[in-house]
């Protein structure tokens, strides 16, 4: 399954979509998804997703810069890289604590839609067993984290995209102005 999953820093997980089997593109799913509705209506209050390279340009959500040429754009993509990490060590903490998510540990093997009630009722436990302080206790050593590569995706509105851009660049410049890098 292509499970696309929005968390907060705290490794809360806000949004999770397992409806798609793994060879759907990142980037259909996130159209067909209510992140853009919801992202849409939280625009006037200056909030944005980090995504990854594969991830669409869009104005409400930051992807790093392919080829930086300037100061400000390197150490933004280093800001980006940092914080998209807490998404990354979410999946590994995840796949640690629920093992029949993992490869090594298991795995599902069960009708399409049940797996995707498994990932959501266990990304549901992950959330609980934060919200209550639930210890992680680790038998087997560290979790790997599998972090899978996603081919870019071509934009179907170049204008757009360009606006998108735009917008990105806005946000470099404004932090790098205040200092934030």
């Amino acid at each position: 399954m292509n499970v696309q999953m929005v968390c907060l820093a705290d490794q809360y997980i806000s949004h999770v979509n397992a409806k798609f089997p793994g060879s759907v593109h990142d980037a259909y799913i996130m159209r067909n998804s209510s992140i853009p509705y919801v992202m849409a209506q939280l625009q006037r209050h200056r909030v944005w997703l980090i995504g990854d390279f594969g991830s669409p340009n869009l104005s409400w959500l930051l992807t790093p810069v392919r080829n930086p040429r300037k100061r400000a754009e390197e150490q933004y993509n280093e800001a980006h890289g940092r914080t998209r990490r807490v998404i990354e060590r979410t999946f590994g903490l995840l796949k640690a604590r629920f093992r029949c998510l993992h490869m090594t540990g298991g795995s599902l093997f069960y009708s399409p839609k049940k797996v995707c009630q498994i990932i959501v009722a266990c990304c549901m436990l992950h959330n609980l067993a934060l919200r209550r302080q639930v210890p992680f206790l680790q038998e087997d050593g560290p979790d790997g984290g599998v972090v899978a590569a996603v081919e870019p995706v071509e934009s179907e509105d170049e204008e757009a995209e360009e606006d998108d851009i735009d917008n990105r660049n806005t946000v470099i410049q404004q932090c790098w102005k205040m200092g934030y890098w």
